[in-house]
């Protein structure tokens, strides 16, 4: 079996490959008994749903999220989208599984996104704010999960590496402002945006596919980065101690970097530098957002995207 790729599917072809399970739903027929399941199949070049019509009940209660399915059956186009309808199935085993085939990854190399990074944080002036940054990229279980983890489950650099490369770019956008507005802290700014989304190392599992952790869920990146980085400051070891006042405006940063409350933000910026991070994380955000829109509707004969949920808006092409 030559495995297809979910970017390569096409409307009449008939289908036998392999896909990790995103999502399931089991859902009643109209006007008639039974069910059928709907399936969401994936692979590292986008996702795909699926579904399957006959004996449901069964299937829902054999597949999991996570599964590496092989799915035999036929591509279809229904409401102007791709869909799979399975006639036949089976749950590979463990050893048939290798993440970076099915999970998407980030297009920048991972060694070239730290580098780059840790020139930053080598650029700051400040003792404490750079031995905090360097506190956490020093201890290499945790830079493992760092540079692995995605910045989303779905609406922006929902891949392996997202975290990373989203940390990054808002810290290049954090150095830029800082060199237009002098009246910026600038090392402040640095570590803020450095540390704005550190939760999400454990906000998200990403081994099958990529979803939230039961702490992601109950607690959210806000709360556990707070938590992070108040542990990592009581850890270090300076004469003088970390600055309270310092502390302070490090975990206002984190708390704060949402924005606004309906965003789920335990906090609006109070400060300069906090409102600043928050914008650059919208503007990062923003920008993923847009060029998937583009790219992911290149191919259409139309000046307009289908409807993209994320932004909650068409997006012209053209």
């Amino acid at each position: 079996m030559t495995r297809i790729s979910v970017a390569d599917l096409r409307s009449g072809m008939k289908l036998h490959s392999n896909y990790i399970v995103g999502n399931k739903k089991l859902t009643p027929y109209r006007g008639k008994p039974g069910n059928y399941l709907s399936l969401t199949l994936g692979d590292r070049t986008g996702q795909v749903e699926a579904k399957i019509w006959e004996k449901a009940d069964e299937a829902h209660r054999l597949l999991n999220i996570g599964d590496l399915l092989e799915v035999k059956g036929e591509v279809r186009e229904f409401n102007g989208t791709l869909q799979v309808y399975i006639g036949n199935y089976k749950v590979c085993s463990d050893d048939r599984y290798d993440p970076r085939e099915y999970l998407p990854v980030s297009p920048v190399g991972v060694e070239q996104m730290l580098a780059e990074l840790g020139g930053i944080i080598d650029s700051i002036d400040n003792p404490h704010l750079r031995g905090l940054l360097r506190c956490f990229f020093a201890d290499r279980e945790w830079l493992g999960r760092f540079q692995r983890a995605p910045a989303a489950k779905a609406n922006h650099q929902a891949y392996l590496g997202g975290l990373l490369e989203h940390t990054l770019n808002v810290a290049r956008a954090a150095a830029a402002a800082a060199g237009l507005y002098p009246r910026l802290d600038r090392d402040l700014l640095l570590a803020g945006a450095i540390l704005h989304d550190i939760g999400k190392v454990e906000e998200y599992s990403y081994d099958r596919c990529i979803d939230f952790t039961d702490q992601g869920r109950l607690l959210g990146h806000i709360v556990m980065g707070v938590s992070e980085v108040e542990r990592r400051v009581r850890e270090l070891e300076t004469d003088p101690p970390f600055p309270e006042n310092l502390r302070l405006k490090v975990l206002h940063i984190i708390t704060s970097h949402h924005g606004l409350y309906e965003w789920q933000s335990p906090k609006r910026p109070k400060f300069l530098e906090a409102s600043v991070v928050h914008i650059l994380d919208m503007l990062d955000t923003m920008v993923d957002s847009f060029s998937r829109a583009v790219d992911e509707n290149s191919s259409e004969n139309s000046s307009w995207s289908q409807w993209v949920r994320s932004l909650e808006r068409y997006v012209y092409l053209k």
